[in-house]
């Protein structure tokens, strides 16, 4: 399994890896930045440089337990070492969605005790679905207050990691 950076460094946009397999385009690493994507949010995107050659890494995805990157180009042989960068303009974007999202589902949890059902995001636009039985006409402009309450409240925003025991605990 890989070393997941993106896990505990976000804000990493460059980083240098060893390749560990190389299958159809699909390019193993033993370590990296690229998000591979799941629960509603895109992968990131981005480049592999390696022997003056760079290739785009247009999809991050999990393969049988391994995080494999697809590539537009001639892939790299095992045991080379690569660097990787990630699009930064897309990942900040997708931060910046995330952070919005969890805002708002703070929102709906907290004044309505509604639960997230579902959603979707791509960068600076995103859908979250509720499970809220009544709305009214001026629901939307509430919400949307509630929301800009909370950005306007210019709080910490702080990462955290549960043990896997302890998140099953709390499942909502």
């Amino acid at each position: 399994m890989a070393e997941q950076l993106f896990q505990t460094d976000a804000y990493l946009q460059e980083f240098t890896a060893n390749v560990t397999a190389v299958d159809d385009g699909l390019v193993t690493l033993d370590r990296t930045a690229f998000y591979p994507g799941g629960g509603g949010q895109p992968c990131d995107v981005g480049s592999l440089a390696f022997g003056g050659t760079t290739v785009s890494v247009t999809k991050v995805s999990r393969k049988d337990g391994e995080i494999v990157h697809e590539i537009d180009g001639a892939a790299p042989a095992v045991g080379a070492e690569v660097t990787g960068t990630v699009d930064w303009e897309n990942r900040y974007a997708l931060m910046r969605t995330h952070t919005a999202l969890h805002i708002l589902c703070g929102v709906i949890w907290r004044d309505f005790g509604a639960k997230v059902t579902g959603g979707n995001m791509t960068p600076l636009a995103a859908r979250m679905d509720f499970e809220i039985e009544n709305m009214s006409a001026d629901f939307a402009e509430q919400v949307e207050a509630l929301a800009n309450a909370e950005i306007d409240a210019t709080r910490d925003i702080g990462v955290c990691f549960l043990e896997r025991d302890a998140a099953l605990k709390h499942p909502d």
